[in-house]
């Protein structure tokens, strides 16, 4: 019989090297981190430099250190804190190039200082170009696994995402999923053969550029490529394409070493830690939310019986810790565990479009810089289908009226055009999530967590079952969108990953 991990023992003395540090769920990890773990040696931060701060200390400091994430641990515990901070050692590189822009003996160098590797990195945006989006949560694993290789097998956790299913049904395991649509050679390890598919979706990206000159025309045409690829491949959005991509790529060249892929469902915003309702601003469902907060849209294409699958963020970190240091305790094996509610803890799409609608009717005095005007319309949802057609009728005669409107002197679009508009561009990005016909075991997660002693499985909670859904909703999450994520009432905030050009909104092939 096993004996019990310990977070600490595991970490104990361990240089961890992690990527992304700028984003939402690892700022989370880097400060539970600190708090909870204060025996690591060190932690080894990736960052590439900008105009403003060239080096990854000058960034970290300005874009990391100062974020609210880490407010707790300044008035609670600055020494701890700080002594950590002094502990850091900061690379200036960037991922995506090969040995990640540095001298290649300062690569080995690296590689040989570090005893795991936490890769948080990743474009999340779901319109994004395609050779960016390949770039970062694809191509990026080739020069991420070579530095495990090159540290002798240093232990990899690879943050992916619940949605690398694309558009297959039902129960989703954790397993390295098959693509829904394309018919790839899968290898006797699990994996799939993607070395093809990358050559031929890099030859498109170079005839397009070959073809466009424009930035902004490239731009679109790039965001477009990806799409259709997506799609026609059987995923929702360039983002859920690319991540399996990065899986294919990480399970490939860490074969016989460690490797653990963590996948969260929607993350949002924090049940306890950093601080409750903490959260960096607008995710996925809280675009559809911020819209109807400021009159944007009242209609939305929804499978109300459908499970949303959100998890708050501390939950994914804390996954994240676990994941870590049973890797570092137990190392030598692949393992894909998932960090969701919707089979331990399910709401249903209805029930959270309610608590949201119910708690910011009710209590609209409290969410100042979200709500500006009083609510007066209520949030209704049909069948996908249905919205199709619906919205391409009234956005044909919006689109009539409106020109008419400019044409006889009006120097703005009308406001039910703009909120047409509003709603099509959320819907092209967001339809997919609202109308699930899928759920994401996490049996393996929970038997993970099972290994810990119990201080630890208290610490760092993966259970869905530590929260319920109506104080979560309304004492949490939507006090922290308004404490943290609309930062100024005069402020337009817009919703993430809607892309100027969004595609015409067609049914889902599956």
């Amino acid at each position: 019989m096993q004996s019990t991990l310990s977070v600490a023992r595991a970490f104990a003395g361990k240089r961890v090297l992690i990527t992304g540090t700028t984003g939402f769920i690892a700022k989370v990890v880097l400060e539970k981190l600190i708090r909870e773990v204060p025996d690591i040696a060190s932690l080894v931060v990736v960052l590439r430099g900008n105009a403003a701060h060239p080096t990854a200390a000058a960034r970290f400091h300005a874009q990391v250190l100062s974020s609210s994430a880490f407010d707790h641990l300044r008035a609670t515990a600055p020494e701890r804190l700080a002594e950590a901070v002094r502990r850091m050692r900061f690379v200036t590189g960037e991922i995506t190039e090969p040995c990640f822009g540095l001298a290649p003996r300062d690569f080995e160098e690296l590689a040989r200082g570090v005893d795991v590797i936490v890769n948080v990195a990743a474009s999340v945006n779901f319109r994004e170009e395609l050779d960016q989006a390949l770039a970062i949560n694809a191509l990026a694993l080739q020069d991420i696994t070579r530095l495990a290789r090159l540290g002798g097998g240093t232990p990899l956790i690879q943050v992916s995402t619940c949605y690398v299913h694309g558009f297959h049904r039902g129960v989703i395991d954790e397993e390295i999923a098959p693509p829904a649509i394309a018919k790839l050679p899968r290898h006797l390890e699990g994996y799939y053969k993607v070395e093809a598919l990358i050559e031929e979706l890099q030859g498109k990206i170079a005839r397009v550029k070959e073809r466009v000159s424009d930035p902004k025309l490239l731009s679109k045409a790039l965001i477009a490529l990806g799409i259709r690829e997506a799609q026609s491949r059987g995923w929702n959005d360039t983002y859920t394409f690319t991540k399996w991509l990065g899986e294919q790529i990480a399970a490939r060249e860490m074969s016989g070493a460690t490797l653990t892929i963590v996948r969260p469902a929607i993350v949002e915003s924090a049940w306890r830690d950093p601080q409750p309702g903490w959260i960096e601003g607008m995710k996925v469902g809280d675009a559809i939310v911020l819209a109807y907060a400021r009159g944007k849209t009242s209609l939305f294409p929804a499978r109300l019986e459908g499970i949303a699958d959100i998890v708050p963020v501390d939950l994914v970190a804390n996954a994240i810790v676990l994941a870590t240091a049973q890797a570092m305790a137990r190392p030598g094996k692949r393992r894909v565990v998932q960090a969701g509610t919707s089979t331990r803890n399910p709401v249903k799409v209805g029930e959270y479009i309610r608590l949201c609608q119910t708690e910011m009717r009710e209590n609209s005095a409290a969410y100042p810089k979200l709500i500006r005007k009083p609510l007066t319309r209520a949030f209704r949802t049909i069948p996908r289908p249905l919205f199709v057609g619906y919205l391409a009728a009234a956005h044909g005669a919006a689109r009539v009226l409106n020109t008419a409107s400019r044409w006889m002197g009006a120097r703005k679009n009308l406001a039910v055009f703009d909120a047409l508009e509003t709603t099509r561009e959320l819907a092209v990005v967001f339809s997919f999530y609202t109308a699930p016909d899928y759920v994401f075991d996490s049996r393996r997660l929970l038997a993970m967590a099972s290994e810990f002693c119990e201080a630890d499985r208290s610490r760092f909670d993966v259970d869905a079952l530590a929260f319920d859904w109506p104080q979560y909703v309304t004492k949490v999450h939507l006090p922290g969108l308004e404490r943290f994520a609309v930062k100024d009432r005069t402020v337009e905030a817009e919703p993430e990953c809607v892309a100027a050009d969004s595609p015409s909104l067609q049914p889902r092939r599956l």
